[in-house]
């Protein structure tokens, strides 16, 4: 067992802490199979790994409290890589509340603390920190997006490139440090380890890496806001994209005065909706704030859709065509019901072509052609879905700075030597500097504080 594991056997409900027809109760420590076999005697001391049995759980005075399955986990074979019992009992809050009860009443048993299960597993080494974060993200997924991300990194995607990064570095170190030895011949031996090179690959991987923004995108949620003149119709396709009325619809100009936020799914990407004041000189005071609070949604958005009535067309506002973003736009041309003219695949606007849809948006018809073409923008601008090199969160990319910051020294060491240091020293230590900061990700370098900020947003029993 690592030495920073608790000899502490803990113990904690695994499922959802609400009324249910199951609910799994989880212990985990040297003391499971003692402590689950005395509230339920069916399991015995002597039971078989992985074998469900079925039998009454019973309370320390012998009272009965439920019937149902017990499973052991041997260690190492476990979750945690410690000594795992299930208890599986039905799912009312009393039946719950008592079983645990019976639990830490037992000889060395306490409740575990947030996220002290997979805190565990990485510290026995059944995972990295990568991992565990995709572990807590398939928890909270709500979208296929979302689910399928966090899959592939609970099953060691992102963990493999941090690693595979490092490793790489680390070779790189370890032919630094050889052409210490030599240092009338260091700058022959370094060139001969190809370390520029080495360095300048490894510099655009993880820029590459750091201009993808889809995995935080596919994670916190994409901002989409819908900006146009007033009474274009931005509410009306607020509540075409919700499927409910989200927004007031009234033909009077200026009804939204603030924005009108929801969150839901377009194409299987989460996405936080805002409507917002339609954009224009007022004098109103309320409905000027209004326009200041969308213009500053607009400057925070991932992608934008700009909503221009097709009386007007093909003219577009100017305050609208501020908000233009290129490739991150697409333009709705809305009451094209009354529009008999077809209208261009794109609009330009300095030099940038922006896709147009003409929708009629009191059709529920007219997703059919707009879903798909706020995916394809969402696709296009933030990057493959299938990118290995997803970062999900800030700590990955201040780490992947660091690690470029120290890398990009040591090339800038590199071309222009000082002779009054040890340029292979100096080299060495900025190269295992980037190291450390990639091993903060993956937990190979790791310090308490960075395990109490990945743990803390767990929940109870994981």
């Amino acid at each position: 067992m690592n030495r920073f594991v608790s000899a502490d056997t803990i113990v904690a409900l695994a499922t959802a802490p609400l009324a249910a027809g199951v609910a799994v109760v989880r212990l985990s420590g040297p003391q499971a199979l003692a402590a689950a076999g005395a509230v339920c005697p069916a399991l015995g001391r002597d039971a078989k790994p992985r074998q469900m049995v079925y039998g009454p759980f019973v309370a320390s005075d012998g009272e009965a409290i439920d019937h149902g399955l017990a499973v052991y986990f041997k260690a190492p074979n476990s979750f945690t890589g410690e000594d795992v019992v299930e208890l599986h009992g039905h799912g009312g809050r009393a039946v719950v509340q008592a079983t645990l009860e019976a639990l830490l009443a037992q000889h060395g048993v306490r409740a575990a603390e947030a996220g002290e299960f997979s805190r565990r597993a990485f510290l026995n080494g059944k995972m990295d920190l990568t991992a565990a974060e995709g572990l807590a993200d398939l928890i909270a997924a709500e979208t296929d997006a979302q689910r399928k991300q966090a899959l592939r990194q609970l099953d060691g995607e992102l963990g493999t490139v941090f690693e595979a990064w490092r490793t790489r570095l680390l070779h790189l170190v370890a032919h630094v440090e050889a052409a210490i030895d030599f240092p009338d011949e260091e700058l022959d031996v370094l060139e001969a380890a190809g370390l520029k090179n080495g360095l300048d690959a490894l510099v655009a991987d993880m820029q590459s890496a750091l201009s993808n923004q889809m995995g935080q995108r596919v994670r916190d949620g994409f901002q989409v806001v819908i900006v146009g003149v007033p009474n274009a119709g931005k509410s009306t396709l607020t509540n075409l994209l919700t499927g409910k009325e989200t927004a007031i619809v009234s033909p009077i100009a200026g009804t939204t005065r603030d924005v009108v936020e929801a969150h839901l799914t377009l194409g299987g990407y989460p996405v936080i909706l805002a409507d917002t004041a339609g954009l224009r000189e007022t004098s109103d005071s309320i409905e000027a704030e209004g326009v200041i609070r969308a213009r500053k949604r607009v400057d925070a958005a991932d992608l934008v859709i700009a909503v221009t009535p097709a009386p007007d067309w093909p003219s577009v506002d100017a305050d609208v065509r501020a908000s233009l973003k290129p490739d991150a736009t697409v333009v709705v041309v809305s009451k094209s019901d009354c529009f008999h003219h077809d209208l261009p695949m794109a609009f330009e606007d300095k030099g940038h072509a922006y896709p147009v849809l003409g929708l009629n948006l009191t059709d529920p018809t007219s997703l059919d052609a707009l879903l798909p073409a706020l995916t394809r923008v969402i696709e296009g601008t933030y990057g493959s879905t299938q990118s290995a090199a997803r970062l999900t969160r800030d700590r990955h990319r201040s780490a992947v700075q660091k690690a470029v910051e120290h890398m990009q020294r040591a090339l800038t060491l590199y071309a222009a030597p000082n002779p009054a240091y040890s340029l292979s020293d100096l080299l060495a230590q900025d190269l295992r500097d980037a190291a450390a900061a990639l091993g903060t990700v993956t937990g190979r370098t790791d310090t308490e504080a960075v395990l109490d900020v990945v743990f803390s947003t767990f929940c109870i029993g994981k």
